[in-house]
């Protein structure tokens, strides 16, 4: 899958909710710097995502499930589930899918119905998906506490533990792409 087509997924998946959140826009930008997809790559994708939802009327499960059952990219999706996507992409796919759908706190049904749609159809270990899923609800959870330490006065204390909560959230995040990167399936 090219990478305008992996972004073009992930904002489909980011409007199955039916809107767009802050936090999912901020992680949508960094996996976008990660695929080297601009500004202007960023905006088209965008407008072409905005274009299927509305004037085709399809659900991002509906433009998957077309995708993987027709074997072939579907209209300027540029989708194609299988043809040169390696195992361990497919699991970083599935990563950034399961963290956009923590990024707003609520894990939808929808966005869950699309992250067990390719779970299955790539045959994504249900262990690597369970640690998945078990490391977004930590990351959410962690982005919770430091929420609640930053409503705390200005003190060394203050600043430790943010400091604290961040390395923490990274070496998690961390750990999972390299449990990805070394699974085979």
């Amino acid at each position: 899958m090219n990478y305008r087509g992996q972004a073009k997924l992930y904002y489909l998946y980011m409007m199955s909710d039916g809107e767009v959140s802050d936090n999912e826009k901020k992680l949508f930008d960094k996996i976008c710097k990660e695929l080297y997809l601009d500004a202007d790559d960023k905006k088209s994708i965008k407008q072409e995502c905005n274009e299927i939802s509305k004037q085709e009327k399809m659900t991002c499960i509906e433009v998957v499930e077309k995708n993987a059952e027709e074997s072939y990219m579907y209209g300027t999706l540029d989708i194609d589930l299988d043809k040169y996507v390696s195992d361990e992409d497919k699991a970083k796919i599935l990563w950034n899918l399961i963290n956009l759908g923590y990024a707003d706190a609520h894990f939808t049904i929808d966005e869950r119905e699309v992250v067990d749609y390719l779970r299955e159809y790539w045959e994504i270990p249900d262990s690597l998906y369970q640690e998945m899923i078990d490391v977004a609800e930590t990351c959410l959870a962690l982005e919770k506490h430091k929420l609640w330490i930053e409503g705390l006065p200005d003190t060394d204390y203050k600043l430790e533990k943010i400091k604290q909560v961040k390395k923490d959230l990274k070496h998690v995040q961390e750990t999972i792409l390299t449990t990805i990167s070394e699974i085979e399936f």
